[in-house]
């Protein structure tokens, strides 16, 4: 027989900055685990995480309801291609730069709703 999910409890206010202890005492805490198991529940979410935006990796994770990590190739730009001045709108000759990856975080529902309650 599976067991049935907890209805997640209503949001409470964190007041002080976490630390990486104080989450692992809150976790375990809440999930009646010791602070190991705790850390192992971490380390593994690390772990995905980490792997899913490896270089082999699918290239994206996301956390249900909470975020979602992206990656974007942005690829080489030659010297002396065009580019806007940000600061003053005329066109410009750019430098060169290497192909390179960028990281975006996104907040979804559940975190934009916490955030503006």
């Amino acid at each position: 027989m599976a067991k049935k999910s907890k209805a997640s409890a209503p949001v409470k206010a964190v007041r002080e900055k976490l630390t990486k202890s104080a989450l692992l005492k809150h976790i375990a805490e809440q999930n009646g685990l010791s602070r190991v198991q705790a850390a192992g529940v971490l380390s593994s979410l690390e772990g995905l995480m980490m792997g899913s935006v490896h270089p082999n990796g699918i290239g994206e994770f996301m956390l249900p309801g909470i975020f979602k990590i992206t990656l974007r190739k942005v690829p080489a730009r030659k010297a002396g291609t065009l580019i806007r001045n940000p600061a003053t709108g005329e066109m410009m000759k750019a430098a060169a730069k290497p192909a390179s990856v960028r990281v975006k975080v996104r907040a979804l529902a559940k975190l934009k709703s916490a955030a503006t309650r």
